[in-house]
């Protein structure tokens, strides 16, 4: 079964396992509004949160960190055609971080309806950046300031683009979990461009099995890591994984824990007068920045 199948079969997947009553000819925003307040209900881990993005709401999962001292949050992005709690690396990431002290905020991008064409997932990318923004800005409200991004498939793609676009990100390191551009969307995705533009500690993990877009552009990836001698991109092969990694959600978590120990070293949240001028004057410059662009 080839790539652009098994996400059909997702999405398929999706639309029988939640119940819900909707017709699939409805609107992609009615669609996923309903997908996400029914996943709110039957969440059984975590916080639910609700933030907005260009004038809309959208889910989140909080997970606050089970030690005593924090490493920092992790915003974790899913991939094409499924939610913020899915069962394949969702899920068992932002379980298992909060054990070794990272809080998780899973973020709900959009989906959408079945009777839609994959390729229009293309145009789901501005929105899906600017939900990561809201979700950095909401942890930082929270007070932390290491924030990392794991993202999956196409969740990784659009945190990329969320990197190489935005000029002052807040985040600290990226994890990109079976990275591939999925040519067939309209517009594209510029991956290789984009991660010739991200400045920050990046590991590129994939599976031995994963598509085979993911392990035959593995090489055109690293070059373009790895452009201008940069050394904070890292990439790392988990043996005998396929693209969702069942079976090997502990080998996942392990290696990723390792990395982010090394890349983005955890900062004890403070909740103090210094910590929140620092936020402040950050909000400050990002308006400034802001209106100078509207100009």
């Amino acid at each position: 079964m080839n790539a652009i199948n098994m996400i059909k079969s997702a999405c398929l997947c999706l639309l029988l396992t939640v119940s819900w009553s909707v017709s699939v000819a409805m609107d992609d925003d009615s669609y996923e509004q309903t997908m996400s307040v029914n996943l709110a209900e039957k969440v059984q881990d975590g916080e639910v949160i609700w933030l907005k993005a260009r004038g809309s709401q959208f889910l989140t999962l909080f997970n606050e960190q089970l030690t005593d001292k924090s490493q920092g949050a992790v915003i974790i992005v899913h991939g094409m055609g499924a939610h913020a709690d899915w069962p394949n690396v969702i899920a068992p990431l932002r379980n298992r971080l909060p054990n070794i002290g990272w809080a998780t905020l899973s973020i709900q991008m959009p989906v959408l309806a079945p009777d839609q064409p994959l390729s229009e997932y293309g145009k789901t990318i501005t929105v899906g950046i600017s939900r990561i923004q809201s979700a950095v800005q909401y942890l930082r409200q929270r007070k932390f300031l290491n924030i990392a991004i794991i993202g999956h498939s196409f969740g990784a793609a659009t945190a990329a683009e969320f990197l190489a676009r935005t000029k002052k990100s807040r985040i600290a390191a990226f994890v990109g979990i079976s990275l591939q551009a999925q040519k067939f969307l309209n517009p594209t995705i510029k991956l290789l461009r984009a991660l010739e533009r991200i400045n920050i500690p990046v590991l590129d993990i994939y599976g031995s099995r994963d598509f085979a877009e993911v392990i035959r552009l593995a090489d055109d990836r690293r070059l373009a890591g790895r452009k201008q001698g940069r050394r904070t991109y890292h990439q790392l092969v988990i043996e005998g994984a396929d693209h969702y990694f069942t079976g090997l959600e502990d080998v996942l978590s392990k290696r990723i824990r390792g990395w982010l120990d090394k890349a983005a070293p955890g900062t004890r949240v403070r909740a103090d007068k210094e910590l929140e001028e620092k936020i402040k004057a950050d909000e400050e410059e990002d308006e400034e920045e802001d209106d100078e662009q509207e100009q």
